[in-house]
């Protein structure tokens, strides 16, 4: 189980009293219980320790570990998030508008792919195609700026397929075109241009 501690303050005595609470409302729990957050209290580790002095006594069934983001050096640089980012052409033709993807970065797929690789440098991650990271394309040719209609959609079917990245649509003068791009991890990132 998972208490996440809201990321403004850092996990004190008092939050893990007020896990201890809840562990007395189900006395048939005895799973182990992450507690995590941004930074801990001094306090927090004596309090810890007099747990585990009650655990090894056997009047306690559950385990307690606090994880702290900030500087656990297992779990650590995960609180830095920075948006997935791309760089979209849109080109008027007689017809609609040609719409190509120059250009799609995921720092948070790159920095999973570090993690994993860590133990090794020489095996750092080096994506070559901006479409391996995208998981599908969307388009609203009229988007009003709050319904998301989608005209054209590219979803591989395969997963060792990618996206196209170049599109045509009809669009009429003037209408706002919307490219809404998702990558591996579910991250959305939102283009817009009025034609």
């Amino acid at each position: 189980m998972v208490k996440i501690v809201p990321f403004n303050h850092p996990i004190t005595p008092l939050d893990l009293e007020q896990v201890k609470k809840e562990l007395n409302n189900r006395p048939e729990e005895a799973r182990a219980i992450a507690v995590v957050g941004l930074g801990k209290e001094v306090a927090v580790t004596a309090w810890l320790e007099e747990w585990n002095k009650l655990r090894q006594q056997g009047n306690i069934p559950n385990q307690i570990e606090v994880i702290e983001l900030r500087s656990d050096p297992k779990y650590g640089g995960f609180f830095t998030h920075a948006p997935a980012q791309a760089k979209v052409s849109f080109k008027r033709t007689d017809k609609g508008v040609e719409i190509t993807i120059d250009d799609f970065i995921s720092p948070t797929i790159l920095e999973r792919l570090r993690q994993q690789n860590r133990d090794n440098p020489l095996f750092q991650p080096h994506i070559e195609d901006w479409r391996s990271m995208v998981d599908s394309v969307m388009i609203d040719s009229a988007y009003d700026g709050k319904v998301f209609n989608i005209t054209l959609s590219d979803v591989p079917e395969k997963k060792n397929d990618l996206v196209e990245g170049k599109y045509a649509v009809e669009a009429a003068q003037g209408a706002t075109v919307a490219v809404k791009l998702t990558d591996m991890l579910g991250e959305e990132v939102l283009v817009v241009q009025e034609m």
